[in-house]
């Protein structure tokens, strides 16, 4: 069991390291560097946090319609595939908005949505996941070891 609550650990830790680019190097380059608007950074950085409530959604969709047989896997590897996609085109996003401002808001919001979606999405997953390997006796150890190793290594 101790392996299992490990991987889960791992998969935590990689949507969690996708936030760090973002939210502590991205912004001091948007802001300081790049001379982007404080406001227009935050309105960027808090869109993620508006997607949250479709996690229902997306819990029961994925609870219903599993994809080659799996439930929650698909939607994990979906979710980190999109965290990626966002924070990789990111940096790209903030020298387009010192060009093109218009343009920029534009695929920013593309961007930060993607991260968004896809945290929404694998978190869901991966929490339902550890809630159905776990059990309802080990349930608080699991999420326990998750966060433990999220801090450990982020």
């Amino acid at each position: 069991m101790l392996i299992k609550r490990l991987q889960l650990a791992l998969i935590h830790t990689a949507v969690a390291i996708t936030l760090v680019p973002i939210n502590s190097t991205l912004n001091r380059v948007m802001i300081f560097d790049l001379g982007i608007s404080k406001t227009l950074f935050t309105l960027l950085a808090i869109f993620p946090y508006l997607l949250a409530p479709i996690q229902v959604a997306i819990g029961s969709f994925s609870d219903r319609n599993p994809i080659f047989g799996y439930r929650r896997t698909p939607y994990i590897l979906v979710g980190l595939i999109l965290c990626v996609l966002g924070v990789a085109i990111s940096p790209q996003v903030a020298i387009l908005m010192t060009e093109n401002i218009t343009l920029g808001i534009i695929a920013g919001v593309f961007a930060f949505g993607a991260w968004g979606m896809g945290y929404n999405l694998s978190a869901v997953s991966y929490f339902s996941l550890a809630t159905e390997i776990s059990g309802k006796k080990g349930r608080a150890a699991t999420i326990a070891t998750m966060f433990f190793c999220n801090g450990l290594l982020v």
